[in-house]
């Protein structure tokens, strides 16, 4: 039997302040979650925490953070994205206010794996907006503008930590952190009630036709998964998370270890990688609007364009700085475009079946298990056997996930097709 959904979509005249508050809202609460790492080095030299606890603190909230992702993508599609974002900022907020007040170590770990809940309560929730609250015709626009969120987040976080720990303390990043995101979740909460009293009143009427064949009653949340290829998606995910935060973790720590980069120019370098990114998100835009219709088979080129430049640092990371970092910056940017590809431009497609937020969840939790598996692992490999080894690790991860995204693309390109048509 067919179905026809008929639901109000934010008007054309206001599209873009509701992008532009999202947008600013999740660069406020990323914030919350990267004022930890870039504090790091000022809690390990005033002997606050050694090295391996403070990257146990780091990868708890990777894992948790991705763990959670899952259950937020599924809560994400049931209950107010309002709300849902409203809650992560209060949360994410208060951890932050007591990160600054406590110096205990066991405290913080469990502070810090709590952010992960809240921070978890975000992403999905915007995604959801994107895909079913804004205009049909400006959705994957949408989708692809707000990638620039993270690395612009990163660059301003640093930048802040920078200013902070030289007039004050680490303590005071965490604080600072904390009264941005209370004041912002405030805001949004009173931005997002007008927006929905917007859509109500005078909101473009958007109605959906689902075919008799979707049979979306009968296909389970995993059967769902399996046909449209987004199972074999999760694994280039976690690999895009294992290269975008691992090089962004480890990069200062290659360069001194191999070049004997002192530590305030190697740690500048976590700012250089980051506006490199922004600019991969324009030149990702570009391509994918002329030649990308296919996102997997996107992700996929990416991933070969990162091998090969992965490859070729094997080679040389012992011996050219510049090249090592030239090469480095040409993959993390390949995952720029891989994350838009994966995390940002797929899931909207599901909003028609009202999935978007779950899909969400799934490819944002593989992404951190990644970044969890970085975090640690690398790390380990590289003390154990040297830099060469771990990138060589990077390459045969970035090899299976070009794999699995070329085998998922014909799943993935037939049941694009179906979900643009209605009839997933």
């Amino acid at each position: 039997m067919t179905k026809v959904i008929e639901r109000r979509v934010c008007p054309h005249t206001l599209s873009n302040r509701l992008f532009w508050l999202c947008a600013v809202t999740y660069v406020m609460a990323l914030f919350g979650r990267l004022s930890y790492s870039a504090v790091m080095v000022a809690l390990i030299a005033d002997g606050s925490m050694d090295k391996g606890q403070a990257g146990l603190i780091g990868t708890a909230l990777f894992v948790v953070y991705g763990v959670c992702q899952i259950f937020s993508g599924l809560i994400g599609d049931k209950i107010s994205p309002k709300k849902m974002v409203f809650a992560g900022l209060m949360g994410s907020g208060l951890l932050n206010l007591l990160m600054g007040i406590t110096g205990q170590y066991a405290v913080m770990l469990v502070l810090w794996s709590l952010n992960g809940v809240f921070q978890s309560m975000l992403w999905s929730p915007v995604a959801r907006i994107f895909a079913e609250q804004m205009p049909p015709d400006e959705r994957k626009k949408a989708c692809s503008n707000v990638a620039v969120t993270y690395p612009l987040a990163t660059v301003l976080t640093y930048l802040l930590a920078s200013v902070m720990l030289t007039v004050w303390n680490w303590r005071s990043v965490f604080l600072l952190s904390a009264v941005m995101i209370l004041a912002v979740g405030g805001y949004w909460l009173y931005r997002m009630t007008w927006f929905e009293r917007q859509i109500a009143e005078h909101g473009e009427t958007e109605i959906i036709t689902l075919q008799p064949k979707s049979r979306k009653n009968q296909e389970g949340f995993m059967h769902l998964m399996l046909v449209s290829g987004i199972l074999l998606a999760a694994f280039a995910s976690l690999t895009h998370g294992m290269l975008r935060d691992g090089i962004q973790t480890w990069l200062p720590s290659l360069m001194t270890d191999n070049f004997h980069f002192g530590t305030s120019a190697s740690v500048a370098l976590d700012i250089i990688v980051p506006l490199f990114n922004i600019f991969g998100v324009v030149f990702t835009k570009a391509i994918a609007k002329r030649w990308i219709d296919n996102e997997l088979k996107g992700a996929a080129g990416f991933f070969a364009v990162t091998i090969v430049a992965l490859a070729l640092l094997g080679f040389v990371c012992n011996s050219s700085a510049v090249v090592s970092l030239l090469l480095l910056t040409v993959a993390s940017t390949c995952m720029v475009g891989a994350n838009i590809m994966l995390i940002n431009l797929i899931p909207v497609h599901f909003g028609v079946i009202g999935r978007s937020s779950s899909v969400t969840g799934i490819m944002n939790c593989s992404a951190y298990i990644g970044s969890a598996v970085s975090s640690f692992g690398i790390g380990s490999v590289a003390q154990s056997f040297g830099w060469s080894s771990a990138i060589w690790v990077w390459v045969l991860f970035s090899l299976g996930a070009w794999i699995t995204a070329m085998a998922g693309s014909g799943m993935w390109g037939r049941y694009e097709r179906r979900l643009d048509n209605n009839m997933a």
